[in-house]
């Protein structure tokens, strides 16, 4: 059953967050306009400014003290942006905003609604800014991809009033099946692949395949160490972003996830992500990633490198079922409604049914 919008008129949001195209700020972004929801975008980050961009000294310094600068000067944005006619606050993971900030776009309209949502584990301290910290109380839904984060000893134990856990969702017209040129083949093909950032668990696990004698490509920031490591490793020292990462997961006979340690993860947007290009994909074993996509049906699943091994030594040859299970995550990706757009109308459909419960 498709998930309805709830509310009655077409709604006015701001959302502030990173709104660079690698960013999927942008992607649900699209999403609420898709909703025919008026949306004014303020940036978190300046001009130019990426995933990529090296921080400068002061930054890594203001980050460490959990203090960051504004410097796209967001807070400012958000009261110009904010009037009487705005319905909805959204922060994308906006760490950088005050709690002034939002005092000042409740006092300009007291019937505004206020939703946070991050795709990061808040319980982090590392991650939890200082001004997050104070702007707490003043935020009406806690919107969250980590469903431990809901229990009483987590994020509300912070002094988080209402929180809602959703799925990881995709954008269906970038993480959708492709069709593989020879060119294609040639640039992005690779029998075991990963797309993401260093860790060193994932770096230890790609290079026991790699002695294993398993041919292992990497995209993705902060593996240049990893360069020359191994003869079947390959590094490409860059990150792969919208249509890039659909034909490399195209392009890929394994398509592997890992989780985050310092995210605690259990599922990842690659989890989603992945699926909706009808890739097929090796996924770290836990309970709640294999009640989305069920094991041998909808992806295969490892707890450990020596897993890992056997997995690929099963599966690698075997493209028929690949070829079946990749499909069939990309069905399930659609009837589950792992889309933003269903994961925008679950939240808003919360934040305002709740408002309006309190207003009434």
């Amino acid at each position: 059953m498709t998930i309805a919008p709830a509310w009655s008129h077409p709604l006015n949001i701001v959302v502030a967050g990173q709104m660079f195209e690698a960013s999927r700020t942008v992607q649900r972004v699209r999403a609420l306009e898709a909703l025919e929801c008026s949306v004014k975008c303020i940036p978190t980050t300046p001009q130019g400014h990426n995933y990529e961009t090296p921080p400068s000294l002061v930054t890594r310094i203001r980050h460490r003290l959990r203090r960051p600068a504004d410097p796209a000067q967001a807070n400012a944005a958000i009261v110009a942006a904010v009037n009487d006619a705005t319905d909805v606050l959204w922060l994308d993971a906006a760490d950088v905003i005050r709690a002034g900030t939002l005092i000042e776009a409740k006092r300009t309209n007291p019937g505004i609604s206020i939703l946070w949502y991050s795709e990061d584990d808040m319980m982090n301290r590392r991650l939890r800014t200082k001004w997050l910290e104070e702007a707490i109380p003043h935020i009406d839904l806690w919107v969250t991809t980590k469903s431990f984060n809901t229990s009483e000893s987590e994020v509300p134990s912070l002094g988080v009033r209402r929180t809602l856990f959703v799925n990881n969702s995709c954008d269906p017209s970038i993480h959708r099946p492709v069709t593989v040129t020879e060119s294609d083949a040639q640039q992005y093909g690779a029998h075991v692949s990963f797309i993401g950032t260093f860790e060193e668990p994932r770096a230890n696990s790609i290079l026991q395949l790699a002695q294993a004698g398993y041919e292992v490509r990497v995209w993705g920031n902060g593996w240049g160490d990893m360069q020359n490591r191994h003869e079947k490793l390959r590094i490409e020292n860059r990150p792969a972003y919208n249509d890039e990462f659909a034909k490399i997961v195209a392009a890929s006979r394994i398509n592997l996830c890992f989780l985050r340690r310092a995210n605690r993860d259990l599922q990842t947007c690659r989890s989603v992500e992945i699926a909706g290009c009808g890739g097929f994909m090796a996924h770290e074993r836990n309970p709640e990633i294999e009640g989305l996509f069920r094991d041998e049906k909808e992806a295969v699943y490892f707890s450990n490198d020596k897993e890992l091994v056997t997995l690929c030594s099963r599966w690698l040859d075997d493209e028929h079922s690949r070829r079946k299970i990749g499909n069939a995550a990309h069905t399930r990706v659609q009837a589950l409604q792992l889309d933003h757009q269903a994961n925008v109308t679950r939240m808003l459909n919360e934040l305002l049914g709740m408002q309006a419960s309190v207003a009434s």
